[in-house]
C-alpha cells in the first residue's frame, strides 16, 4: 500500500466528515483510493425537500456530488491541497427514495497541470439506476497561502482563538 495515501486517507475523511457540508448534513467517506472516492448520505427529515412526499431536497444531491467529485480531485496531488470546483454539470435522472440512503461515487478520469476532471454518480438501490451523475472540473490550487496545511492551521487559530484572530490572520 502506498504510505502517502495510507496516511492521506484519514486526514482527507476527518476533514470532509468534521467540516463544511460534510459536516452540517452527516456524510460519510467510505471508501479513498488515487483518483475514487465513494460516499454515502443517511437520510434525515431534515433535509427533505418536499415535506408532502418526503424527498431529500435536490442541494443535498448537489452538495454530496461536488464533495465526493472534490476528494477524488484530492487525491491524485501529490501533496496535500485545495482543489476549488471550477464547474459542476449535474443531471438528474429520478427522485430519490424517502427513507433510503444515498451512496455517492467519483472517479478523476483526466488530469492536467491545472484542471482535474471528474465524474460522479449518486444512487440508492443500484448504482446502475443514478439518482444524478455528474461531470466536474477542479482547479489544481498549487500557491502556498491556500495550500490545505495553511488553511487546517487557520481553522485551528481560529477555534483557538476566535474570530478575531481569524480576521487578523485573512488580513495579512
Amino acid at each position: 500500500m502506498n504510505l502517502k495515501l495510507a496516511i492521506f486517507k484519514p486526514m482527507l475523511k476527518l476533514a470532509m466528515e468534521r467540516t463544511g457540508h460534510g459536516a452540517a448534513l452527516g456524510f460519510e467517506l467510505t471508501r479513498v483510493g488515487r483518483g475514487e472516492v465513494e460516499m454515502s448520505f443517511p437520510y434525515k427529515e431534515e433535509v427533505v425537500g418536499n415535506p408532502v412526499t418526503g424527498v431529500v431536497h435536490g442541494g443535498v444531491i448537489v452538495s454530496l456530488l461536488d464533495t465526493c467529485c472534490g476528494c477524488a480531485a484530492i487525491s491524485v496531488l501529490k501533496r496535500p491541497s485545495v482543489t476549488p470546483t471550477m464547474d459542476l454539470r449535474l443531471d438528474y435522472m429520478h427522485p430519490a427514495e424517502p427513507g433510503q440512503p444515498i451512496y455517492v461515487s467519483a472517479k478523476v478520469y483526466r488530469d492536467t497541470s491545472n484542471v482535474i476532471f471528474c465524474r460522479g454518480s449518486a444512487w440508492q438501490d443500484d448504482p446502475e439506476n443514478p439518482i444524478a451523475h455528474c461531470v466536474a472540473t477542479f482547479m489544481r490550487v498549487d500557491t502556498p497561502s491556500i495550500s490545505l496545511g495553511n488553511v487546517i492551521r487557520r481553522r485551528f487559530k481560529r477555534l483557538i482563538h476566535g474570530d478575531k484572530a481569524y480576521e487578523r490572520e485573512a488580513d495579512k
